[in-house]
């Protein structure tokens, strides 16, 4: 059975898409065909991240949540993972399926029919908490929390936090895997400040590996690849390898 692992924020620009993309290739580095990702964000940025052109693809995710036995036509295969990618089709499926009572559960229909074929699925979802969040949410048995080390990064938590117990009440097989720290600066007190309150809070939840801010990290996004494998020795793939043994999934 796989693990179904939802990386949501309510939050813009924590670093969700690049804690995706790098946690699967850490997963899938001995079989990549074993790990899957899910852009699930009409942006694409995952999508364009891993090389691919949103606008020239005929299948995506939305195909998917539309025709759930169509799902397996959008899949692409990677050398770090496969992906069912995204494109700005997808920007319409929140008004497509607004009559719809199992609106939630598109994306978990969806990826029920695709499922078997791997142990590990990361879905990366918009900041928002409208139809994305919910259907990324109640498709997941896991939950990973990105929280940038700046303020209003940290008070948005709460309504990501109130999310995932909402949904919980539909889907409880969802539990709180990780809030893991990113973007961390350690030059700067506020960034240790943050990080303090955030496991003075929130305890155990909160990974012991931080992210930080390192510009390998969105270069590697340019070069279409993973940071362990654009620059393994810098400081931002230390910490994605970190933080992967550590999550142990």
């Amino acid at each position: 059975m796989s693990e179904v692992i939802a990386v949501v924020s309510h939050k813009g620009g924590t670093g969700k898409t690049s804690l995706v993309q790098n946690l699967a290739y850490e997963y899938g580095k001995s079989d990549p065909s074993s790990v899957l990702v899910v852009d699930f964000d009409p942006q694409s940025n995952l999508t364009a991240g891993s090389g691919l052109i949103p606008q020239d693809l005929n299948y995506t995710i939305f195909h998917g949540i539309n025709q759930p036995k169509e799902c397996e036509k959008g899949i692409v295969s990677g050398p770090y993972y496969d992906i069912l990618p995204a494109n700005l089709d997808l920007a319409i499926a929140d008004q497509r399926f607004a009559g719809d009572k199992d609106r939630n559960d598109k994306l978990g229909k969806a990826l029920s029919t695709i499922s078997s074929r791997y142990r590990l699925i990361f879905i990366d979802s918009p900041p928002n908490l409208s139809f994305f969040a919910f259907n990324t949410l109640t498709a997941a048995n896991q939950v990973i929390i990105p929280l940038q080390c700046q303020p209003y990064a940290y008070q948005a938590i709460d309504s990501t936090m109130k999310l995932v117990e909402l949904v919980q009440e539909k889907n409880p097989n969802l539990s709180l895997k990780s809030i893991v720290l990113t973007m961390y600066d350690k030059r700067l007190s506020l960034s240790k400040s943050l990080k303090d309150i955030t496991r003075r809070r929130f305890k155990t939840q909160v990974a012991k590996t931080v992210i930080p801010i390192n510009v390998s990290i969105p270069e590697a996004i340019l070069d279409h690849a993973p940071v362990g494998v654009y620059a393994p020795r810098s400081t931002g793939a230390r910490a994605y390898k970190g933080l992967a043994k550590e999550l142990k999934l």
